[in-house]
């Protein structure tokens, strides 16, 4: 399940690139607050399909702020591209 981590990690990472450029910071803190949450919360979700950064966001309440903040963000984003796809 150590797989699981990178993952969404990945996913997170390839969510912040639009937005990284106008960071003041490089996303670090934020994504090491989510590897901690991720560690804690949701290590046994099988990646895929979502499963992950879903199972993160139904937490999001238990997660460090920042990672809360950014979970909450970019599963909104990953839900709207997924409506969009499926023609919604």
């Amino acid at each position: 399940m150590k797989n699981a981590i990178p993952a969404v990690l990945s996913a997170i990472v390839v969510l912040m690139l639009p937005t990284a450029a106008q960071a003041k910071d490089d996303g670090k803190n934020e994504l090491a607050a989510c590897r901690a949450d991720m560690e804690k919360h949701c290590r046994n979700v099988e990646p895929g399909e979502g499963r992950q950064m879903k199972c993160m966001y139904e937490l999001r309440d238990k997660l460090q702020p920042a990672c809360a903040a950014l979970v909450s963000e970019k599963y909104t984003r990953f839900l709207e591209a997924r409506q969009k796809k499926e023609g919604r």
